[in-house]
């Protein structure tokens, strides 16, 4: 099995809030571009720009900024995980080395 543990909505809200604000940045991009396609006028249609356009990508800048957060947490744990892995692995091949020197050199005393 996987050590990942399984989405807790409570431990990575910056997913979810990430994936929502992605949403919702969309969602008033696109319903400003609805609203700036049906006008030839284009003094109307600068609130629609203003409001959906702006708002839309600023939403979607934070949504991706903390799905990057989150992917960058989530690298630097299993960075950890690996580097403390890494860590007992070297303790215990010097351990190891530590103990067949002093056998080869009891061995050599008894010779």
């Amino acid at each position: 099995m996987s050590d990942e543990p399984r989405f807790d909505p409570r431990r990575q809200w910056r997913v979810v809030v990430g994936w929502a604000c992605v949403a919702l940045g969309l969602l008033f991009i696109l319903l400003g571009w609805f609203g700036v396609s049906g006008d030839p006028n284009v003094a109307r249609q600068l609130p629609y720009l203003a409001s959906g356009g702006l708002g839309g990508l600023a939403f979607v800048i934070v949504g991706a900024g903390l799905l990057i957060s989150e992917d960058l947490r989530s690298d630097r744990r299993r960075l950890g995980r690996i580097e403390s892995a890494l860590l007992d692995l070297r303790d215990l091949v010097e351990s190891q080395s530590s103990n067949g020197e002093v056998k080869r050199s009891e061995r050599r005393r008894n010779k």
